[in-house]
């Protein structure tokens, strides 16, 4: 009634009731359906495009990993396609040790089934993997070759953007 039907919004999950929400924003004039790829899968899938040039949801080859560094993602229980990515997580943990550590706020499914579980403060997971990344560079721990190869803007500028990120930063 305002003219202004771009106010209503709806934002669904993974639901299957497009169709019928796109009705009803017609009827009232509103472009606005949102979903939950904008701040999901969509950043995972251009993350691996620029990292990977694949824009495949799962990406992780779990079977032949090691050790499994897992900021907050809870695939042990609410993960696209997460029955096949702990399966391979189990399979790597059982076949060959892998280890899984986990940065989560709280203790969900997956922190519990973790080998270590870190609690940082909400919001601070970013500042610790920054941290991290100091400390594999300034200890020159990190595959020189894949960095050369694949890695943008380069060494230099990756060691520059990080140089202020210390642990004593992220603490």
């Amino acid at each position: 009634d305002a003219g202004h039907p771009e106010w209503v919004a709806i934002h669904q999950g993974r639901s299957r009731y497009e169709a019928e929400f796109n009705r009803f924003l017609d009827a009232i004039g509103s472009p606005v359906l949102l979903n939950h790829r904008a701040i999901c899968s969509s950043n995972k899938r251009a993350a691996n495009y620029v990292s990977l040039g694949d824009t495949d949801w799962e990406s992780i080859d779990a079977e032949r990993c090691r050790y499994f560094l897992n900021f907050g993602a809870n695939f042990y229980e609410a993960h696209q396609g997460g029955l096949h990515l702990v399966r391979r997580v189990i399979k790597a943990r059982f076949d060959h040790g892998a280890k899984l550590v986990t940065f989560d706020v709280r203790m969900s499914n997956t922190a519990g089934r973790s080998d270590e579980w870190f609690q940082p403060f909400p919001g601070t997971e970013g500042a610790i993997a920054l941290a991290m990344a100091h400390v594999i560079l300034r200890e020159n721990l990190h595959d020189k070759r894949f960095m050369a190869d694949f890695v943008q803007p380069g060494e230099a500028q990756l060691r520059a953007w990080l140089a202020p990120c210390t642990p004593e930063w992220a603490q």
